[in-house]
């Protein structure tokens, strides 16, 4: 179980119920201290260049450019890990985390 940010109880998979690399990432993100930590930054900085990509295909469309698209892309980054770290007890598993998150992050 975890708790998640507003204090919902939310069901974590059992490891044996998900890839390697996906079980990974949910213990490390269900965990606390410097594991957590280290697998936060990795998570963003996936997220990051996610966002990058994103927002350079509608940077014209939205008549942003420079320095202010890497703006919009870190706190598109930051705004998905809260949601997706949010939203951790939701996986089930039945897809890589990655994948999860990319999806959970843009909904």
């Amino acid at each position: 179980m975890m708790v998640g940010e507003n204090g919902t109880v939310h069901r974590v998979p059992a490891a044996a119920e998900m890839d390697p690399e996906s079980a990974e990432w949910v213990r490390a993100l269900a965990g606390t201290g410097p594991r957590r930590e280290a697998a936060l930054a990795r998570l963003h900085e996936l997220l990051v260049r996610i966002a990058h990509g994103e927002v350079r295909r509608r940077g014209p469309r939205l008549r942003i450019a420079g320095p202010e698209l890497d703006d919009l892309a870190y706190q598109a980054a930051a705004d998905a890990l809260v949601a997706i770290t949010g939203k951790l007890g939701h996986f089930r598993g039945e897809s890589r985390f990655t994948t999860w998150a990319y999806k959970s992050a843009r909904q």
